[in-house]
């Protein structure tokens, strides 16, 4: 703060002619004859009388007036000189002691600032109600501005003069900050007038409105409001506040409530509830003007969630231990039946979190070693699951040893990086790329020097969890890539780097136009096509397996190979085989490749079959429908010689009228038909690639034989026939499983009826 200077010089003048302005002498600022300035505004009374000239001792003179009083040297030239002094000094508006001195002549004056504080006046008046009958006379008042210089000398800027008969009302300009205020009175033939140095106050401006609105909560579950001023240097008077806040979403209908603030910058708020939006704002306002607020500040908005995590994000270094605390701001909820998960899935034992109070929990943890992050959720049971808000709070984790792998694909233009099988959300996947070897990057950043170009890498989600992978795309496949892993809110939180060359990382393409050929001699010859990239030796690794139309065949994997082509030694002449094959770098390097697609083996044939299968019939009649269901069980004769292999059965149906079909089932165990005509030939047919078999079984189906059955057994309403067409012995292979109901069968050559069984499922 600086002050200001006033000079303030007051004449009693017995003729209005000999009117003069005398000057005053100006001392340093600070140095006053009678101790510190006085604040404005001031008041006080001037009173001048007759006395006796003082005498002087030893050259000094002695004050024995009042307060304020300055005598001058003795006139020789007059017996009694006239005295003036000021009765007392006040900075406060209000009465004073009247005890006037015998035969005075006094007047009153009053200094001030103005309102819009541009000016200092000075009123000087004779009060009416005074005993002094003289007549005052002419009076001059002179207003003087002194500033301080740079080097701390006092130098007067400007004044100015004003001359009244009883009063004075006279002012200065306020051009500099830092001034003082000299009152001075003097009376023509007197004595050197009194002389008091006043002090400006700084100016009361209106405040303006405060700043940086913020709000915290505690680990009580207190929530603080906390602001500043704008100019918190402007005054040393401490500001009062006010702060009003409301919940009302319509800001013509405002329900403001009021909260008085003094002695701070921080109010606790109370009583404010979850899920609602809060609008606050905060005035201020000098207390030497109380009535002068500044405006209301910026709006500030709240909303409080069902739970506040204190701190919601915290950097740590493995193995420390971080506290954590959980604020409930629905006062519905306990505290005391928290559960804490760890990372959504691990929930934490009791022993390692206890209830500050009602409404906080709080819990004490360790990182983790291999993660960027952990996230931590305060919970409440809900039956045998947890009920969990959707925030969290999350540790990050110094230089976490993450394990990044990756996968250059096999067209040699991007690169896929995975890390732990954990998806982490939250995260930056960085990258620096060189065209170095990786031992001489690693080196150069291990002494300061960084080397390639920074790349941030395009990353993949999967949904809540966070990043499951990251590609880059394109890339140098022989530079060396420097790869780790940032924080989002924080990247001063980084894992260590891995160092790697994508070369060395290959995902080949899996090898194309897979032939399998079937030998005589039993051996199966494999040959297939390597990828066009990239462009090194592979080595190879075949798997084989029977079909047997399994979902998951039983491989037989053959030992690595070095050349595009394999044999295997087929265990079954008439298999038919899976067949597949894969590559990678023939160093070991990188992954393998995906397996390539399936192949089927075909069967060696140099002729046709002999024989067709033999077989048994079984029929089933429904009296209802007139109609009768015939089903074929096949024999499938061993192969004596691997000449050739029977790749499926042809059934050929030839109806009353000669009308012949042929129907392709495969390599199969049974097969039905529906019989609907009087008479239906039936003739089964082994088939290959080199055509049919000659000798076949034949059965003719006459509704009306020569014979009947032997045996007729009704089962759930429908009647079942058995016949066998060769040897009895035949039964146990083929009728196994094939009804959970018995069935009988007879023998066509058997004329006794002990010749009876019975099969079960």
């Amino acid at each position: 703060e600086g002050t200001i200077v006033l000079s303030v010089t007051l004449f009693y003048l017995v003729d209005k002619e000999a009117c003069t302005v005398c000057a005053v002498s100006v001392e340093r600022v600070g140095v006053s004859p009678h101790g510190d300035l006085l604040d404005l505004p001031w008041q006080t009374e001037l009173c001048c009388s007759s006395r006796p000239a003082q005498l002087h001792h030893g050259g000094k003179e002695e004050d024995r007036g009042s307060v304020g009083s300055r005598a001058a040297p003795s006139d020789p030239g007059h017996r009694h000189t006239l005295q003036c002094l000021f009765r007392n000094f006040t900075s406060i508006l209000g009465p004073h002691p009247q005890t006037e001195p015998s035969r005075a002549t006094c007047w009153d004056i009053l200094c001030r600032v103005d309102e819009t504080w541009d000016n200092v006046i000075c009123d000087l008046k004779h009060p009416a109600t005074s005993s002094d009958t003289s007549t005052p006379g002419s009076v001059a008042l002179s207003l003087q501005h002194l500033a301080t210089l740079p080097d701390s000398e006092v130098n007067t800027t400007h004044g100015t003069d004003c001359v009244g008969e009883d009063s004075i009302t006279c002012s200065i300009a306020l051009h500099v900050v830092s001034s003082i205020v000299v009152v001075t009175a003097n009376v023509s033939n007197t004595t050197a007038g009194p002389l008091v140095m006043l002090s400006v106050p700084p100016r009361l401006w209106k405040p303006s409105p405060p700043l940086n609105l913020t709000h915290t909560q505690t680990t009580e579950g207190e929530l603080i409001l906390s602001w500043s001023d704008p100019q918190p240097h402007a005054s040393p008077v401490q500001l009062s506040y006010e702060v009003r806040y409301n919940t009302s979403q319509s800001t013509s209908h405002l329900n403001w409530l009021h909260v008085e603030v003094s002695g701070g910058q921080w109010v606790s708020l109370t009583g404010l509830r979850p899920g609602l939006h809060y609008t606050v704002q905060i005035r201020s306002r000098h207390p030497a003007r109380p009535h002068l607020w500044s405006d209301w500040s910026q709006r500030h908005r709240i909303r409080l969630e069902n739970v506040t995590y204190l701190p919601e994000r915290v950097v740590a270094s493995f193995g420390d231990s971080v506290t954590v605390y959980c604020v409930f701001n629905d006062l519905r909820v306990n505290a005391s039946t928290t559960v804490w998960i760890l990372n959504s899935r691990d929930r934490l034992p009791k022993s390692q979190y206890t209830a500050v109070n009602d409404r906080v929990s709080k819990i004490t943890v360790r990182p983790s070693e291999q993660r960027l992050s952990d996230t931590l959720h305060c919970c409440q049971p809900l039956g045998e699951t947890y009920s969990c808000n959707y925030r969290y709070s999350t540790i990050y984790i110094k230089d976490p040893v993450i394990d990044i792998s990756c996968v250059t694909n096999g067209d040699l233009d991007s690169m896929t990086c995975r890390w732990n099988n954990l998806p982490i959300g939250g995260i930056n996947f960085m990258s620096r790329v060189a065209d170095l070897s990786c031992d001489v990057m690693e080196e150069a950043e291990r002494v300061g020097v960084p080397v390639g170009v920074v790349r941030q890498a395009k990353c993949e989600s999967s949904g809540y969890r966070g990043v499951k992978s990251c590609n880059l795309q394109p890339i140098r496949v022989t530079s060396c890539y420097k790869l780790w892993m940032e924080a989002k809110t924080d990247n001063s939180t980084r894992s260590h780097p891995v160092y790697i060359t994508p070369m060395d990382h290959v995902k080949p393409h899996p090898p194309s136009g897979l032939e399998a050929v079937s030998m005589p001699s039993g051996v199966l010859k494999l040959a297939w096509v390597p990828p066009e990239l990239p462009i090194y030796d592979m080595q190879y690794q075949v798997r084989y397996a029977l079909s047997t139309g399994r979902a998951h065949p039983f491989w037989q994997v053959l030992a690595l190979q070095t050349e595009s082509w394999a044999e295997v030694l087929e265990p079954d002449v008439c298999g038919v085989y899976n067949v597949q094959v894969r590559c990678k770098h023939i160093n070991g390097s990188g992954t393998w490749s995906d397996w390539s697609h399936l192949l089927y083996t075909t069967t060696h044939n140099s002729r046709a079959p002999e024989q067709g299968p033999d077989f048994w019939r079984v029929f089933q009649e429904d009296p209802a429908s007139m109609q009768t269901n015939v089903t074929l069980l096949f024999e499938h004769s061993p192969i004596v010689e691997p000449t050739y292999c029977v790749e499926e059965l042809v059934v050929q149906h030839q109806d009353s009228g000669g009308t012949v079909t042929e129907e392709r089932i495969g390599l199969v165990s049974s097969y039905s038909f529906e019989w609907r005509e009087e008479v239906h030939s039936v003739t089964v047919k082994a088939q290959n690639s080199q055509g049919s078999s000659t000798r076949n079984t034949h059965m003719t189906l006459d509704r009306h034989p020569k014979r009947k059955s032997l045996l007729k057994n009704t089962l759930n309403g429908n009647v079942l026939y058995l016949y066998r067409s060769k040897e009895f012995a035949f039964r146990n292979k083929y009728l196994k499983g094939l009804s959970s109901e018995k069935v009988y069968f007879l023998s066509d050559g058997c004329s006794e009826l002990d010749r009876l069984y019975s099969i079960s499922a």
